[in-house]
């Protein structure tokens, strides 16, 4: 399993206006849900969201990133963080 701080790595590779690690985007594991979540505040609203284990496994592992990817841009344009076309 990986760490937040690898899903924040990678994250910031996609995006890298997304803050800073820790900080500005913080990265925790629900156990409940199986998901790990992502919470932005250093774009104009923060912003929430959860993005399932097996797609985190998917981009860490074998660096198929389209699911995590596509949940992290869909977050970024919601909260005015840019347009999910850039990504």
């Amino acid at each position: 399993m990986f760490n937040s701080k690898d899903i924040c790595d990678r994250i910031r590779s996609f995006y890298p206006d997304s803050g800073e690690c820790g900080k500005d985007l913080r990265i925790t594991y629900d156990k409940d849900e199986h998901a790990w979540v992502v919470e932005a505040s250093g774009w104009k609203r923060p912003m929430k969201t959860f993005v399932d284990e097996a797609d985190v496994d998917a981009c860490l592992s074998r660096g198929h990133c389209v699911g995590l990817s596509f949940q992290v841009g869909q977050m970024r344009a919601n909260a005015g963080g840019g347009n999910i076309d850039e990504a």
